[in-house]
């Protein structure tokens, strides 16, 4: 998997590494409110487990990124993208609590939504969130998803956006590293 730039972030493969920081995010209520329930340390091992399993399908169906600080080399969170088509993905992001306040969502998804449709062939990426989360919303919102009226279910709490290739035209990523 590449790994890449952006002014303040490096965005680089999951690796075994981090290890205790995304079970830390999978067991933490207050991340985990708009997602599901917290998941207990076990779970969320065998969640990591099988994460880094899927990273070495080929071809993936699941890419899952680290997103570590540029400054301190701290590794802050993750982000994924998880195909539902062979050229349309959906895009999600967790980061710890200290991260948040930053604007780094919308550097970290941003940089990750120009390198999908710039070297894996991406041409629509999903956001599909929980509509009481209203940072999600708004940094969604600031990189342009688009609202799909017909796509929310009235059963569901979930909110379903979508962007397209040629909708983008922001140069986020400084450097492509493998």
């Amino acid at each position: 998997m590449h790994s890449f730039t952006t002014e303040r972030l490096l965005i680089r493969s999951l690796t075994e590494q981090d290890k205790s920081m995304y079970i830390s995010l999978y067991t933490d209520a207050k991340i985990m409110r708009n997602i599901g329930e917290p998941l207990s340390s076990d779970a969320a091992e065998n969640a990591f487990n099988r994460t880094i399993k899927a990273l070495k399908k080929d071809p993936p169906k699941v890419m899952t990124w680290a997103i570590v600080t540029l400054s301190n080399n701290d590794c802050i969170g993750i982000q994924a993208l998880s195909w539902q088509n062979s050229d349309t993905a959906e895009i999600g992001i967790m980061l710890l609590r200290h991260s948040n306040g930053k604007l780094l969502p919308e550097e970290a998804m941003g940089s990750l939504m120009e390198y999908a449709f710039n070297y894996l062939a991406i041409n629509m990426i999903n956001a599909n969130y929980a509509k009481k989360n209203l940072a999600t919303k708004r940094f969604v919102k600031k990189l342009g998803f688009i609202f799909q009226p017909e796509q929310q279910k009235d059963s569901t709490n979930n909110c379903f956006e979508y962007f397209k290739k040629e909708q983008w035209h922001k140069k986020l990523i400084t450097k492509c590293l493998s």
